[in-house]
């Protein structure tokens, strides 16, 4: 009769123990997966903030060239705008590199390589309106841009 209530006492307490353990690991798997999702979101959040900075630098180095290559600026002040717009498009970047993953970068870069180019040369058509040159001349690497983007996001 004792070692039956002891073998009774052993084995509750076991199942007790098991129970216990499994919810512990249960928990802590639980408390994993929130953790991993939290920080995806708060690295694709980051990622997206990055990624609209890009843009913005895309589109002020856009109306730069628009500046030169339509309204025919190209003073001291011009040419220290497009400095300022080149490396900012460089800069903002550099960080897509940091955060992303590479086909974004590289999708990135040749904006980047397309703006620069158009600002130091002009659009490869030389007639008119220069601003649609400008545009048609950067949409191509762009539009690849967002597309890479968009896959990436989802």
């Amino acid at each position: 009769m004792v070692w039956t209530t002891l073998i009774g006492v052993g084995a509750g307490g076991l199942i007790s123990f098991l129970a216990q353990h499994s919810l512990g690991r249960a928990a802590e798997r639980a408390e994993t997966r929130r953790s991993t999702r939290e920080r995806d979101e708060t690295r694709r959040n980051e990622q997206i903030t990055h990624l609209i900075a890009f843009l913005a630098a895309v589109q002020a180095a856009e109306r730069v060239a628009v500046d030169r290559y339509h309204h025919q600026e190209a003073d001291e002040q011009w040419e220290a705008r497009a400095r300022q717009a080149v490396d900012r498009v460089w800069v903002t970047q550099k960080t897509i590199h940091m955060v992303c993953a590479r086909e974004v970068n590289e999708a990135a870069r040749g904006v980047a390589f397309a703006v620069r180019d158009v600002i130091r040369n002009g659009p490869d058509d030389s007639g008119e309106p220069q601003d649609e040159k400008v545009w048609t001349y950067i949409r191509p690497s762009r539009q690849v841009f967002l597309d890479v983007v968009h896959d990436h996001l989802k």
